[in-house]
């Protein structure tokens, strides 16, 4: 596979994009469960209505939009259903408190979230769709807007927003595949690579994770050789690869560092394709390394299905994370979101929406739980419970995509 073919496989992002908001009745899951045998276009796994857009995913799903009783919603493509050996359930979901009971509107902050296609503001001229960028709103679905709009010229993909709230670091949607910093509040983005091409074939950089303190970054490096996350020292421009958490190949993928609280370790994934089956995901492994490169272990999970997108609670005490990445999605089973100790114990599965969930984080006070659910994002508390859309007012009811969501630490 050359390095051209790899940088798109790992650009496409779509998945759920037009569900309905309301859990779906028994009739719409039928219909999905018959429109996942659809076959679908999958060439270089970028969604069709994107060609440009090369951002650093994982194998991604082609899109199928069919038209339901209750309106369009983003199916993903079918594919391998069965990793690993069968586990036990996990401890299952806790029953969904009703919608009244909770209201999420009025959380200050700003949501930090990628998005491609039409702009969620209305603002896209006819027959033009937006490249990948990053927007804000606020928690009602107000003040939507694009971060730093048209800088850099390569795009916006995976972020972070340091801990302070102040900043947003991100990686970019084409090549140069560079990490870059910009204020939350706008402004002209920093280009904080200084020693990487961020060209296919030399060295790329993917997905920065800022450190507790907001002086180090983690980072994925990839291109020449196989993946290594490393450490960029944001005063000294020092890098540190942490050799022991090299790939073992080029067909093993890492993705999406988070930090410890405490700053002395990481979690991230290992995402596994096959050639020899036009490189779809076979397995996604979550690991622990400390931040030194040393005692680097698999956290224990089941093995039944794929893991990734992982998050480390700002207590320490959990790790958030969901089934069927959304950067690595090929699969027909349904995405779900599950936390566990940092040291495997204690599995729990928190969402059951029959339709998909993911991309989870946590809210700063280690209050909430921020993840994309039916057509927009979502906020549960740490067990599960309360879990409910967080205003009506952000909805992405067609021609867009939602993916990955923050909100911003506020003191």
């Amino acid at each position: 596979m050359s390095d051209d073919d790899r940088t798109f496989e790992r650009r496409a992002r779509a998945w759920l994009e037009l569900g309905p908001v309301d859990p779906p009745e028994p009739v719409v899951q039928a219909a999905l469960l018959t429109i996942e045998s659809t076959s679908q276009e999958r060439d270089l796994r970028i969604p069709w209505r994107f060609p440009t857009m090369t951002t650093r995913l994982g194998l991604a799903v082609a899109a199928v939009l069919g038209v339901l009783a209750v309106g369009l919603m983003y199916i993903y493509r079918p594919g391998n259903g069965d990793v690993g050996a069968s586990q036990p359930p996990s401890t299952p979901p806790p029953t969904p408190t009703p919608a009244a009971a909770v209201d999420y509107s009025q959380i200050p902050g700003w949501i930090v979230f990628e998005y491609s296609g039409k702009a969620p503001d209305g603002s896209t001229p006819a027959g033009v769709d937006m490249p990948h960028t990053l927007w804000l709103a606020h928690m009602d679905g107000s003040n939507v807007h694009e971060l730093a709009p048209g800088l850099p010229a390569a795009g916006k993909g995976g972020f972070d927003i340091s801990p302070d709230g102040k900043k947003v670091v991100f990686d970019t949607a084409d090549l140069p595949a560079q990490i870059w910093e910009v204020g939350i509040e706008g402004g002209d983005p920093r280009l904080l690579t200084t020693d990487c091409s961020g060209q296919d074939g030399d060295c790329l950089e993917f997905g920065p994770a800022y450190s507790p303190t907001g002086l180090k970054i983690a980072i994925v490096r990839a291109g020449s050789q196989p993946d290594v996350i490393a450490i960029r020292d944001l005063i000294t421009d020092q890098v540190t690869m942490l050799e022991s958490t090299r790939s073992a190949s080029r067909e093993i993928w890492l993705d999406k560092p988070s930090w410890s609280p405490d700053g002395q370790q990481l979690v991230y994934s290992e995402v596994h394709h096959d050639a020899a089956q036009d490189n779809k995901v076979v397995d996604a492994r979550l690991f622990i390394v400390n931040a030194d490169g040393s005692g680097r272990h698999e956290l224990t999970l089941p093995t039944d299905r794929p893991f990734g997108d992982a998050d480390w609670s700002p207590d320490g005490s959990r790790i958030v994370f969901s089934s069927y990445p959304i950067r690595y999605l090929n699969s027909g089973e349904v995405p779900e979101v599950y936390s566990v100790r940092p040291d495997g114990t204690d599995f729990k599965q928190l969402t059951s929406m029959g339709v998909g969930s993911g991309a989870p984080s946590w809210t700063s006070d280690g209050a909430h739980i921020f993840f994309w659910g039916y057509q927009t994002f979502y906020l549960m508390d740490p067990d599960g419970l309360n879990s409910r859309a967080i205003s009506p007012g952000l909805r992405f009811d067609g021609g867009g995509y939602g993916f990955y969501g923050q909100l911003q630490p506020t003191p």
